[in-house]
């Protein structure tokens, strides 16, 4: 004969935990389910070892209030002991049974009877579930019509109640962190560089460093020099770059630029960071061919990836277009741009990258007419060098060189971790605006890192195209996005059992395939840093412009992330 404890199923155990996972199990069955003081028997040979329930969360879990004490496994019987026959509490039970069944009855019968709905839906004692039409709308199609307005007014007053939540659970509270770097390094809250006026702390700002001068582009077009240690803004934004070398020096026809079909000199012009010497080449009226070789540069490796910049302004032009090239360059050949009427006497910026095939480099800029360099020329080409860079990797921001080759420090913007983060495996959100100015040297862009690995957050695009948000344990992907010119991202780390999440410009939620995990047996420490374009180690420097950073030390929602611009 069968027993009537509850075995059905098994179930999974570990050694310390009170938690108990069940397969196949009907812990919650309304019949014949498991209560808080039921016994819970686990046998193993002639051992039998019991443990009192605590509470039952679904079918298949429950959670017993002695921690397991025997051996962690899986598909492992079980009995729990759940009623004794003809005692009190199992006639209480299937009294409360059969009341609770002939309640769903009669609430049945009154929903036929009273119910305003176009349809009910009615259990059968089978379990079987049948929709129906309630009698009001069989006697009355008036009343009937009534209900289905009664219907649609319940569904729009739902719908505005759902969008009024919608617009109340996407608010963001006052960010922990946060700074507009538009113009300066000032924090309107987060903790950073103190600056006092005698005791008084009146604002605090970022950490910044470049040991060299750098150029900044100004909003009137023009460049200027910028000492050491003093941040750049471009459009609003904060310039973060790499280091770089500029290994052309300097463009001067007495020291290696080669004129062909014309003549190049120093001449009196308006350089880019207002040099009095500019160099102008003027072609001859002979036919044939009309350029200008620029110096010879060395210091590159074959194999090495070369950008080449160069900055003109064209005087007078009968040719169509201009362009720039460097035969010692595989991988492109040459740059070029269209000269109008429009373009005539403002400056003009071509860029290119290769890979070299030489560790001599050679420069050129060419007039061309119908696509075809051999210009025939009738003496109208004339064109100003206003500047000419050549160096490893994707082009960055002008190095001014003079008689040697010139190298700009990489910079570094950061915070102080413990003041900021509440440690490691804590949650928190990052929101920012950011530009890609050049492509990082790496296999990486970094955005902004949080700590050291291994225990850092950060937000980063890979040289493959993914952008993405790491904790160093989960990940969360993006493949083939477009980037704009200005971009918004928000990302967030959810320890408390959440995921690694962000959004791009307002679109969907990325979500890591895994929970965001913290490194079994990590301590927990307190973030050293936080740098925005560099991946917290002082290595891995971008070059982006941001703005507008943002940090919350706590997760955020799909619809908070979608929500922040």
């Amino acid at each position: 004969m069968a027993g009537v404890w509850k075995r059905d199923g098994t179930v999974a155990v570990t050694n310390g935990s009170k938690k108990v996972t069940g397969t196949g199990t009907t812990f919650a069955d309304a019949k014949n389910g498991v209560a808080k003081g039921h016994l819970f028997c686990m046998t193993t040979g002639t051992t039998v070892d019991l443990y009192e329930v605590d509470y039952v969360v679904s079918n298949t879990e429950l959670h017993l209030v002695q921690a397991f004490r025997g051996t962690t496994g899986t598909g492992k019987a079980y009995e729990i002991i759940t009623t004794f026959s003809d005692s009190i509490p199992e006639f209480a039970r299937k009294l409360n049974a059969s009341l609770s069944y002939y309640q769903s009855q009669s609430d049945m019968v009154q929903q036929l009877f009273t119910s305003d709905a176009a349809e009910i839906t009615v259990t059968a004692p089978d379990g079987t579930t049948h929709k129906l039409i309630p009698w009001k709308r069989v006697t009355s199609e008036g009343e009937g019509q009534a209900a289905r307005a009664k219907v649609e007014a319940d569904k729009a007053a739902a719908a505005a109640a759902l969008a009024t939540d919608v617009v109340r659970d996407s608010a963001m509270p006052l960010p922990d962190v946060w700074s507009p770097l538009v113009d300066s390094l000032r924090l309107v809250t987060g903790k950073g560089k103190e600056i006092k006026v005698g005791e008084d702390v009146v604002a605090r700002r970022w950490e910044f460093e470049r040991l060299s001068a750098a150029t900044e582009r100004q909003k009137d077009g023009k460049l200027r020099l910028v000492p050491a240690g003093e941040p750049r803004y471009e459009g609003g934004a904060l310039v973060k770059e790499r280091g770089s070398t500029n290994l052309y020096f300097p463009h001067d026809a007495s020291v290696g630029c080669t004129p062909v079909g014309g003549a190049a000199a120093m001449s009196t012009g308006s350089g880019l960071l207002g040099e009095t010497q500019t160099l102008k080449f003027s072609e001859d009226s002979t036919n044939g061919s009309h350029y200008l070789w620029l110096r010879t540069t060395g210091a590159v490796t074959v194999g090495d990836s070369v950008s080449v910049s160069v900055e003109l302004i064209v005087h007078k032009a009968a040719f169509n277009k201009i362009s720039i090239g460097c035969n010692e360059l595989s991988g492109a050949d040459r740059v070029t741009l269209s000269v109008t009427p429009g373009v005539i006497g403002k400056p003009l910026l071509l860029t290119f990258t290769g890979t070299a095939n030489a560790a001599t480099l050679r420069p050129y800029v060419w007039g061309m007419v119908a696509d075809s360099p051999s210009w025939q020329g009738d003496g109208s080409l004339n064109f100003e060098i206003l500047s000419a860079q050549v160096e490893k990797g994707p082009p960055t921001s002008l190095i001014p060189t003079t008689t040697a080759a010139a190298t700009r420090a990489a910079e570094s913007v950061w915070l102080p971790g413990p003041a900021n983060s509440a440690g490691y495996g804590k949650s928190r959100t990052f929101a920012f605006e950011f530009e890609v100015i050049s492509p990082s040297t790496g296999g990486y862009t970094p955005f902004i890192c949080d700590g050291l690995f291994p225990t850092r957050t950060f937000v980063a695009i890979w040289s493959d195209g993914s952008l993405q948000a790491n904790n160093d344990y989960a990940k969360a992907i993006l493949t083939n996005q477009t980037l704009k010119k200005r971009n918004v991202i928000s990302a967030t780390f959810d320890y408390d059992g959440g995921y690694v999440m962000f959004s791009l410009n307002g679109g969907p939620i990325v979500k890591s395939p895994t929970p965001c995990t913290i490194r079994p047996g990590q301590a927990e420490v307190a973030y050293e840093k936080l740098d925005i374009g560099t991946l917290g180690n002082g290595n891995n420097h971008s070059s982006i412009r941001i703005r507008n950073f943002r940090q919350w030390n706590r997760a955020s929602s799909e619809a908070q992330l979608r929500a922040i611009k």
